[in-house]
C-alpha cells in the first residue's frame, strides 16, 4: 500500500514547518489510528501501519483559523507539495461540499459541512515519499 512516508519522516518534516508548539507531533506514535491533537478546534488523526503513515486527517470547526492553516501547511510545506490544494480548500469551504486535488502523487480530499466543519485527508495515490 502506498504511504506518505515513515512516521519519523512525516513527524520531522511536519514539525520543521510547524511554529505552534501545541500542534507539533510527538517524537513517536504507535501503529494504529492515532489522534495526537484533539483540542476542540483541531482534531489530527494519523493512520500508521508498520510505522508507515498511510493517512493523515485534519478536522477543524473553524476552517479560517490560523491554527488550521498552520497544521495543514505543516504537511503541505513539509511534503514540498505547495501547489493547487488552496483551490480545493477554497472550493470546499465556499460551497460547503467536497473537493479533491492531487499534488506530487498525494490526494487531498476536502469536505466542508453546512455547519462549516472542514475535514481534509491526505493519502498517497501514486509515486513514493521523498524520504
Amino acid at each position: 500500500m502506498a504511504d506518505l512516508g515513515s512516521y519519523a519522516y512525516v513527524q520531522r518534516v511536519y514539525n520543521d514547518n510547524m511554529r505552534l508548539a501545541a500542534y507539533k507531533l510527538p517524537k513517536e506514535l504507535a501503529d494504529g489510528t492515532q489522534t495526537p491533537i484533539d483540542d476542540g478546534l483541531i482534531k489530527l488523526t494519523l493512520v500508521i501501519e508498520n510505522q508507515r503513515v498511510t493517512k493523515v486527517t485534519i478536522v477543524t470547526t473553524n476552517p479560517r483559523a490560523t491554527e488550521y492553516m498552520q497544521v495543514f501547511e505543516g504537511f503541505e510545506f513539509g511534503f514540498n507539495a505547495v501547489s493547487t490544494w488552496i483551490q480545493n480548500y477554497e472550493e470546499s469551504t465556499s460551497t460547503h461540499g467536497p473537493s479533491k486535488g492531487i499534488v506530487k502523487g498525494m490526494l487531498a480530499d476536502y469536505n466542508t459541512t453546512a455547519d462549516n466543519v472542514l475535514t481534509v485527508s491526505l493519502t498517497r495515490v501514486s509515486g513514493e515519499p521523498a524520504e
